[in-house]
């Protein structure tokens, strides 16, 4: 809700136009922030799960080590000394563990419904042309953008959250194993998006809200067309 300072020998009418006009152009800023959160968190989605540093082999700063391993939701990716990467593709779906299907089908999920609150959003922002002559479906279109981009980024928070949880679980009890890996760079980014993607999303309901609310106490004191007329 916006604050506007009430003036002197103002009436109901212009303080209300007022209100609607600080609510406007303060939603339509934080609106394009929230729109620009999830369009960067759907690009880090979309990078942190077709690549591979998942997990990563981690050596305790063992420099004697000369094989590095990587591993993603798609395949596994091993460097040797010479810099030659290796890497083999998860082929069979049916083969492989529940995390890696787990993990690829709401990771996937998170990104449709990301892409669809791009698309749906785009048409909801005051910046924009679209559906100008109807302020109503256009909030709306705004606010299911919204909606989407929470659920996407939902979806991917509690995913990567699972996943870094099993990596430090297992890091931290196989303490004897050669092998122990630990959070990749791609884990990591898709974990952040997944933060952007929800905020982004969080931003454009409260907008769409805002404006809304502003509109509602607009008519209230609905503007006279003969405002010599109006006496306070």
């Amino acid at each position: 809700m916006c604050v506007v300072k009430k003036t002197n020998h103002e009436g109901p009418q212009e303080r209300a136009i007022r209100e609607h006009l600080c609510c406007v152009s303060n939603s339509m800023a934080l609106q394009l922030i929230g729109y620009i959160l999830s369009i960067t968190g759907l690009c880090g989605l979309i990078i942190g799960t077709f690549t591979n540093e998942w997990e990563i082999l981690g050596h305790d700063n063992d420099k004697t080590v000369i094989l590095d391993k990587y591993k993603g939701l798609w395949m596994e990716c091993s460097v040797d000394s010479s810099s030659r990467m290796t890497c083999t593709s998860y082929t069979s779906l049916l083969h492989q563990t529940f995390e890696i299907r787990l993990g690829r089908a709401i990771m996937i999920t998170s990104i449709v419904f990301s892409s669809l609150a791009a698309l749906v959003a785009i048409s909801g922002l005051r910046c924009t042309r679209c559906l100008e002559e109807n302020e109503m479906s256009k909030d709306r279109a705004a606010f299911l953008g919204g909606i989407l981009s929470v659920c996407g980024g939902l979806l991917a928070l509690g995913i990567t959250s699972w996943f870094i949880y099993g990596i430090v679980d297992n890091f931290f009890q196989n303490d004897k194993k050669t092998e122990r890996y630990v959070v990749g760079r791609s884990l990591i980014a898709a974990f952040v998006a997944s933060v952007l993607c929800l905020f982004g999303g969080i931003l454009l309901c409260a907008c769409s809200v805002t404006h809304l609310q502003s509109k509602k106490i607009l008519s209230k004191h609905p503007v006279s067309r003969s405002p010599e007329k109006d006496y306070v």
